[in-house]
């Protein structure tokens, strides 16, 4: 028999949200990009850049002035935005930037007029006030064998700020539909480094839920929090899958 849902779901607007909610020590992020595209689940179209960074940093703020001291807060773009938002983070933030994650993948178009674009960034900052949580993550050296010699650590070498972790094929078991689903295997990742067991996670652009689903895997407390009731409902979906049981206090609740 599986552990009870620890996660805590709400449909509605972050800004109204978050404020109410418990302070969380990790907060990930997986917005709009500013593709100027509809999306059907959500629709990415603005009138000008300028109008889009407005909107973010105001998403972005609320989720800084909730976070605990000492807490991580990343936020998951691409190329259409990052420079821009990265800016009026810092601004915004205090400077309290650490590293830009760039998260490479093999799949996207090629193109005969630019370099094919296969990597998203995720910003990271921390909150001042206390230490913030780090946990080292080591892969395989690139030389075979390098373990084995003096000096080189018998786990591997330590992770770097660029993640070869590969995008959701079409026929992806965890695929939900959803259009902008991250791999679970992105999200375990940044869970274990910027958290520890117990500690509260909260995703308030959630989409299908995976940051949900990672957090329950890795022993995590989490929120989400997204305005569409379609993808409040695949994330519950996804959450339901990982239990042989309903808890009273599982579910969606409407702010």
């Amino acid at each position: 028999m599986g552990r009870p849902s620890v996660t805590k779901i709400f449909c509605g607007d972050a800004l109204d949200i978050v404020p109410e909610l418990p302070h969380p020590d990790l907060i990930y992020i997986d917005p709009p990009f500013f593709t100027q595209r509809d999306f059907a689940s959500f629709d990415d179209r603005w009138a000008s850049l300028q109008t889009y960074t407005d909107w973010l940093i105001g998403y972005c703020s609320v989720g800084w002035d909730a976070l605990n001291p000492g807490g991580n807060f990343l936020i998951h773009l691409d190329w259409h935005a990052v420079h821009a938002m990265k800016v009026r983070l810092d601004h915004c933030f205090g400077g309290n930037f650490v590293n830009e994650i760039i998260w490479s993948y093999n799949s996207g178009g090629a193109s005969k007029r630019r370099l094919s674009r296969k990597h998203d960034n995720i910003l990271w900052y921390t909150k001042p006030g206390a230490e913030y949580t780090f946990n080292v993550i080591r892969e395989p050296y690139a030389t075979p064998d390098a373990a084995d010699r003096p000096g080189f650590h018998p786990d591997g070498r330590m992770l770097t700020d660029v993640w070869q972790i590969p995008f959701l094929s079409t026929t992806a078991k965890e695929r939900t539909g959803y259009p902008t689903q991250k791999p679970l295997a992105l999200l375990e990742r940044i869970i274990t480094i910027f958290s520890n067991e117990n500690d509260l996670v909260l995703d308030y652009f959630c989409g299908s839920g995976t940051t949900g689903v990672a957090a329950e895997k890795l022993a995590r407390r989490c929120i989400l929090v997204d305005s569409s009731s379609e993808a409040t409902s695949i994330a519950q979906a996804r959450l339901e899958m990982l239990k042989s049981e309903t808890t009273p206090d599982a579910g969606v609740a409407d702010a």
